[in-house]
């Protein structure tokens, strides 16, 4: 196969063109697609539409857009003040207590939500907390960065119900797969926060702490902390299935809201309603171009080719074959949002996977948490980005103090993808 003249290649080296100059990536998709398929005739153009229609017309993708709002629902809520002031109230008076504090909050957060970016923005606040009491602003701006990445891997999560409807792949199980490895980012994130605010001398936070205090502050986050148990005990129980979860989470928070907490007022739904769209429209187009983009990369055998060049590179080594691809996976978080990373690649290492015996659960465990990672790493580096923004820092600056938590989460992704029982356990149980 010629290599460099596969319609496929080309298109795919104008796509990283179009994203060099600053493109936005669903055009950059859409532009690549359109060259490869009308200039260099790789496919028909009429089968653009029903691709497009095929990649949206998937009732387990609805738990998407609902996702997204109960995301922008909870940032406007007092969920997340009464969560950080239940967990400062556990870990404040550790060294780093706050930065431990903002970790632990940003697990929970991301479990209700599933969502990285409105973790950012429910926990953007702490940014000035520890500030004041004395952490550098960079490190308090990537602290708010990385407790954002557990949204992608505690269920529920967006990325895992994409990596579903890609790969073809039980919702509950890669839900069940995530718990894990979650757990395990947040101890390694809170172990290096722990040592570094022991060696740098960051105080612990000044927090009032009694018996009758934390039973009041769990009290009051007692609504928040239910969200969880609610979606997830509804999937695994049965009752409802994960995109009818996302359903219930929307309303959850909306009657938590009226009838507890009070901080959303009706002229306020529309602007909610309003943001949320805006998101789901810009995901709707990155599915829906990256499902075309996708399947003329198929189509011109790009994953016989990438199968290929992986047994050469490896030597057919099974270990090797799964490094060069959690590399590449990383290199694609750097420049892609992970749902179009995620269309892009799950297709293409597909085959060669399978061929390997490797299990789609424990591999789509492995994938959300090296794509997790594209919320800290630049040139995009989304949930970084947003929180340097909110925390008047440079993006540079904060990149340069979010390199130890990428490190973290890079053993995660080598745990995760070479020792089964990290990703395995809980899905095994459900059998």
């Amino acid at each position: 196969m010629d290599v460099l003249g596969n319609p496929a290649v080309i298109g795919f080296f104008l796509f990283f063109v179009l994203l060099a100059l600053n493109v936005p990536i669903f055009v950059s998709l859409g532009g690549a697609t359109l060259f490869t398929m009308v200039v260099l005739d790789a496919a028909p153009l009429s089968m653009m539409p029903f691709v497009i229609s095929s990649s949206l017309d998937s009732f387990p993708l609805l738990a998407t857009p609902l996702f997204i709002m109960a995301g922008s629902l909870l940032t406007r809520t007092g969920i997340a003040s009464r969560l950080v002031s239940l967990t400062e109230m556990v870990f404040g008076r550790m060294p780093g207590g706050l930065a431990l504090t903002t970790l632990v909050t940003g697990c929970v957060l991301g479990s209700m939500s599933g969502s990285n970016i409105a973790t950012v923005a429910a926990l953007s606040f702490l940014i000035g907390a520890m500030a004041n009491s004395g952490y550098p602003r960079p490190f308090a701006v990537a602290v708010v960065a990385a407790g954002c990445t557990f949204g992608v891997v505690i269920p529920p999560s967006i990325s895992f119900i994409i990596y579903g409807v890609i790969s073809e792949t039980p919702i509950p199980k890669l839900f069940a797969a995530g718990v894990i490895p979650g757990l395990l980012m947040l101890l390694f994130l809170g172990g290096y926060t722990l040592a570094v605010s022991i060696w740098k001398g960051y105080r612990p936070a000044e927090v009032e702490r009694s018996w009758p205090l934390f039973f009041r502050a769990l009290r009051e986050a007692f609504w928040g902390l239910m969200a969880p148990v609610i979606i997830l005990g509804g999937i695994y129980s049965g009752v409802f299935t994960a995109t009818e979860a996302a359903a219930v989470a929307v309303v959850y928070i909306l009657l938590v809201d009226r009838f507890v907490y009070r901080q959303i007022g009706w002229k306020d739904l529309p602007e909610v309603f309003y943001q949320s769209g805006r998101t789901i429209g810009v995901i709707g187009m990155m599915i829906a171009m990256s499902a075309v983009f996708a399947w003329v990369l198929q189509t011109q055998g790009m994953a016989r080719l990438l199968d290929t060049m992986l047994h050469a590179v490896s030597g057919g080594n099974t270990v090797l074959i799964l490094l060069v691809m959690q590399f590449i996976i990383f290199l694609s978080g750097m420049f892609l949002e992970p749902i179009a990373a995620m269309y892009l690649l799950v297709p293409l290492f597909k085959p060669t996977l399978m061929a390997i015996g490797m299990d789609m659960v424990q591999f789509g465990a492995a994938l959300t948490v090296n794509l997790s990672l594209a919320h800290l790493t630049p040139p995009v580096g989304v949930g970084l980005f947003l929180a340097a923004q909110l925390g008047n820092v440079s993006f540079a600056r904060a990149a340069l103090w979010a390199i130890p938590f990428v490190l973290c989460e890079i053993v995660v992704v080598l745990l995760t993808t070479f020792v089964p029982e990290v990703a395995m356990t809980l899905p095994n149980l459900m059998n």
